[in-house]
């Protein structure tokens, strides 16, 4: 991320740009950004964090609102994310949905005999 080394610092973006906008970048590598709310809601996403996410015009974004804090991931992001979730359960998952399958053919089987 051109520029930035491993301490904390915070740094102007973009000479020019006429905005206050300000990155932060601390120890742990956690990249932030002071940003204004603009017009009908919008916000931009600094180009730093642009690029350090692989973002081009027109990419998905999935946003997130959990406990007042509004977070963004990239649409295959999301799909890693629930591949590792799936991935996490494995047969477990697989055998509760073939359980489920028995049970409603069961519950089937009961119905057509009454």
């Amino acid at each position: 991320m051109g520029g930035f080394s491993d301490s904390k610092q915070t740094v102007p973006v973009g000479p020019g740009r006429g905005d206050d906008t300000l990155l932060a970048l601390d120890d742990t590598g956690i990249l932030t950004a002071t940003l204004r709310l603009g017009p009908g809601g919008r916000v931009v996403i600094p180009s730093e964090m642009r690029e350090a996410m692989g973002l081009k015009q027109g990419d998905a974004l999935i946003a997130k609102l959990s406990g007042g804090e509004l977070s963004m991931v990239t649409l295959m992001g999301t799909v890693r994310e629930l591949h590792a979730f799936v991935k996490d359960r494995g047969p477990a998952a697989i055998s509760l949905v073939d359980e489920f399958i028995r049970e409603k053919r069961a519950e089937a089987a009961r119905e057509s005999e009454e």
